[in-house]
This record gives structure tokens, sequence and C-alpha cells, in this order.
């Protein structure tokens, strides 16, 4: 009896100790890498990566880059479908704007097709001494233009109806001047008496505001690729 007692304790003691192992081991692996590649090889490590859906694999490998410190964010996210989900990781990942703009970012991706990552290029670097009003963008814009944003920005916040706004801006900018973006982006950041003006003092387009929207470009790739598979797919 005493015998059968001591080959169960020993059992209960090996049980624990491989347990414990495991979680030791797994916490290791999660030390060893950063974002994706440490989520993703730890679960293919344990055997569950094999089992997971695609949906799923895309979700958890952007995941890992976001930290979401707001209900609000929690809320957004939980009412997207899953490609607006992912999107939403990665604008967060990449710009790091408010919930409330990267809303209006998508909403704007679902009506007008232009060049998103230069357009939060725009927004990211912008140079407050100049950037044009609303009151400026309103009066010029044709009434098409206009109808996107009165039908769009009633009720929201602040926020939403300046990325919006600003965003139905650019694509009547990129209508307008097709490819050339020191154009687009002078014009964007201080209207077109501006423009021509500064083109008239420095017999150049190449403003200082271009060039670091430029610089910056690589930094919104990601958004912008994700966003012409998804539109490609017409499923955001």
């Amino acid at each position: 009896m005493k015998s059968n007692e001591n080959k169960m304790g020993i059992s209960i003691v090996l049980t624990i100790l491989m347990v414990g192992l495991l979680i030791t081991s797994s916490f290791i692996l999660l030390l060893q890498f950063e974002g994706t590649e440490k989520l993703m090889y730890t679960l293919n490590s344990l055997g569950i990566i094999k089992s997971m859906d695609k949906e799923l694999k895309e979700e958890i490998e952007e995941f890992p880059y976001i930290s979401i410190i707001s209900n609000y964010d929690k809320n957004k996210i939980d009412n997207l479908k899953h490609n607006e989900r992912l999107m939403y990781y990665k604008i967060k990942k990449h710009s790091q704007l408010k919930p409330d703009e990267i809303q209006a970012l998508l909403d704007l991706m679902k009506e007008s097709k232009f060049r998103y990552d230069y357009y939060i290029s725009a927004m990211k670097t912008e140079d407050h001494l100049n950037l044009i009003s609303y009151e400026y963008i309103y009066s010029i814009l044709p009434d098409e233009y206009k109808q996107l944003i009165n039908k769009n920005i009633q009720g929201k916040s602040y926020e939403y109806k300046e990325v919006y706004t600003n965003g139905i801006y650019f694509k009547y900018l990129t209508d307008t001047y097709k490819d050339d973006y020191e154009m687009i982006f002078n014009d964007y950041n201080m209207g077109y008496l501006e423009t021509k003006e500064y083109y008239r003092r420095n017999n150049s387009f190449n403003s200082n505001f271009y060039i670091r929207c430029m610089n910056n470009i690589d930094l919104y790739k990601d958004i912008n690729r994700y966003y012409i598979k998804c539109i490609n797919k017409r499923d955001i």
C-alpha cells in the first residue's frame, strides 16, 4: 500500500514539474522574440498555429503591435468586420491616430479611392502655421465632394470631421493634379493661391512641407497596401 502511495506521490510531483517546465519554456520563448515573430513562433512551437483559420492568423499577426488603452478603442474594434479590424490595427500601429480619426479613415476608404499613405503622411506632417481652414476647403469644393462631407460628418466628433473633411479635400486635389504630389501636398498645406505665390518667390514647388511628407511616406506604405487588397476584394 505504501509503495502505491509513493508512486502516486511521485506521479503528482512529476506532473507538476512538467506543467511548470511547459509554462517556463513558453515564457522564455515569449521573451526571445519581438512583435509578431514572438507570438507566432511560440504558438507554432506549441502546435497551436496549425489549427488556426486564416482570419485568426491574420489578426494575431497584427495584434501584438497594438497597445489599446481605452474602452473607446475596444468598442470601435468590436463593431468592425474582420478586414476593417485589421485595417484599424495597421493604422493604429503605423500612425497612432485617435479612434475617431481612424474611423474617419475607414469610412473614407469605403467611398473614395486615393493614396492613403500619402494622405496620412500629409496629416502627420501638418504645418499648423500654414494649414488651410475648413471654410476654405468647403468654399472651393465642387458639389459632389461637398455632398460626401455633408452626408458623413453630421453628429461626429471634431477629430472625425477634421480627418474626413481633409480626406475629401485630398481626394479632390488628387483628382485635380493626378500624380503631381508637389502640387497636391503644397495645395493641401497652403491652398492654391499661396502655392502659386510660393512658386513665384522660390521658382520651385519643392517646399519643406513637401520634402517632409515624401520622407515620411514609407512609414505608411503598409496601410495603403492593405487598403488596395481590401478594395480589390470589395469587403471593406
